[in-house]
């Protein structure tokens, strides 16, 4: 953004001045000009325009005014108007000396060439004000997209950080219990747990990872889980290869799975299979999963449901979308739908 407008913008004020100057050398040959004679008077407007660009150009860059149409830009153009049409017309008449026919045509278009040139400056001068006032506007919206990043950090960290002690509090809690009815079980545990935890741990916790990378953080998970639940807890993945390299936001998929391991085993002693499915819709990757689920034996396993909000929470604050967490509870069945915009 920092690239002047001159920089950024030459092509279509060079196509612009060219096509008015070979319009123009048509129309003093037309009127009765020589070919050598309307050539040169061409040239002889070619440099004062070029001049006139590029001062109206600095005049927009360091004095842009909210509005075009103001006295500073008006002056301006006729001003350097006035400069280009005496330029030339000085240049043009110490040429054509001793022709008087030549000098008459050139005296005859006085007029409609001063209109011309005062037209295309002024197409320049709203040209280069809408280009500055583009800039300004990108620049607004990049400061103001900077700071909402930087406003997002500190509720994205706190999420981050209440994901973690409520998976390791249940994880001690199952590593405590084991210590005694099975210590090579808790030991494996324990091993399990700071596998886990090594790989959650990264720089940037809002940054975006790989659909794969957070399945294997979900596998970790899971095989904690099953020291505690045995057979008990059957995982199915249904994920696509080519899907693996989507991204989406660091354990966002960890509460998921807590969830569905909370209610589909707690209070249930038959085995429970969580299935896990990816899709790709309309550049969306949608992320289901689903786990049996019995209203009467999970009636007295109730929690706050942070896990869930915090997740709705934290897309909210990512994608600026709502309704990205789908929850759908039948009489047997508990399902969740997560879908994260593919940016």
């Amino acid at each position: 953004m920092a690239k002047s407008i001159i920089t950024m913008k030459q092509s279509p004020v060079i196509i612009l001045i060219t096509g008015f100057c070979v319009i123009y050398y048509f129309f003093m040959h037309s009127i009765g000009l020589t070919n050598l004679n309307a050539g040169f008077d061409m040239l002889s407007l070619l440099f004062p325009l070029f001049l006139a660009n590029q001062l109206l150009s600095t005049i927009q860059r360091f004095f842009h005014a909210n509005s075009p149409l103001n006295i500073a830009n008006i002056s301006a153009v006729i001003f350097f108007s006035a400069i280009v049409l005496v330029m030339n017309h000085v240049i043009s008449m110490s040429v054509f000396t001793g022709d008087q026919n030549q000098i008459h045509i050139l005296r005859y278009a006085f007029t409609p060439k001063a209109i011309f040139i005062l037209f295309l400056l002024s197409i320049l001068l709203i040209y280069y004000w809408s280009q500055k006032q583009k800039m300004e506007i990108d620049e607004s919206n990049d400061r103001l997209l900077e700071k909402e990043r930087e406003s997002i950090k500190i509720p994205l960290n706190s999420l981050q950080q209440q994901f973690k002690p409520h998976f390791l509090f249940n994880s001690l809690n199952s590593i405590n219990a084991l210590t005694i009815s099975n210590p090579n079980e808790a030991q494996k545990m324990i091993h399990l747990l700071s596998e886990f935890m090594r790989g959650s741990i990264q720089e940037n916790q809002n940054e975006l990872v790989t659909l794969e990378e957070e399945i294997n953080h979900l596998k970790l998970y899971t095989d904690i889980e099953k020291v505690r639940f045995g057979e008990r807890l059957n995982v199915n993945y249904s994920i696509p290869k080519e899907l693996l390299s989507l991204k989406l936001p660091h354990l966002i998929l960890q509460p998921l799975i807590e969830n569905a391991v909370k209610y589909g085993l707690y209070g249930n002693i038959e085995a429970v299979q969580i299935k896990i499915q990816a899709v790709l819709e309309n550049n969306q990757l949608l992320i289901s999963m689903s786990n049996p689920f019995d209203p009467l034996s999970n009636a007295s396993t109730k929690g706050t449901g942070y896990g869930l909000l915090s997740i709705e929470k934290k897309m909210q604050i990512l994608y600026h979308q709502y309704n990205l967490l789908i929850i759908n509870k039948t009489d047997n069945l508990f399902k969740i739908q997560l879908t994260v915009p593919q940016v």
